[in-house]
């Protein structure tokens, strides 16, 4: 059995919920706001989709506001990937990891791993009484359990 490689679980953002940010950039080419838009969320880092080409080891700054949690954070972009033309995906690694951020996408991401396997073997009960990915959850079978059965 392999090592799972990463040390804290990915929150996946699918297009209903992905959230557009400004990141301040501190490089030798960019100095400036450049616009971005969340695609992961873990507890020591994120994806995000850019339009610049950024080089690796570039210093970013942005304020994080995700499920009540706001927090000013800085990271290190540790890795990119091109997409298409001037489209760019990059990693950064946060430079240091909130305890609060880090249990809540670890709960959600956990809870949205367990959804999805129900959802994918059809369970009649694939979604379920608390839990913490539901208010960022697109499916069509998503149950309100506001109501009494």
């Amino acid at each position: 059995m392999s090592k799972e490689r990463r040390q804290y679980k990915r929150l996946p953002m699918t297009l209903s919920i992905a959230k557009p940010m400004e990141i301040e950039m501190s490089t030798d080419q960019y100095e400036r706001d450049i616009p971005g838009i969340l695609v992961n969320l873990s507890a020591g880092g994120m994806a995000l989709i850019v339009f610049h080409k950024l080089p690796l080891e570039s210093r970013v700054n942005f304020d994080l506001n995700f499920m009540g949690i706001k927090r000013s954070i800085s990271g290190t972009i540790v890795r990119k990937e091109s997409k298409f033309k001037d489209t760019y995906m990059v990693g950064v690694k946060f430079d240091k990891t909130s305890k609060k951020l880090g249990e809540l996408v670890e709960k959600m991401a956990e809870d949205h791993d367990i959804c999805d396997v129900r959802y994918l073997i059809m369970q009649d009960k694939a979604c379920f009484p608390g839990c913490s990915f539901r208010p960022l959850c697109g499916k069509r079978i998503k149950k309100d359990f506001s109501d009494k059965e």
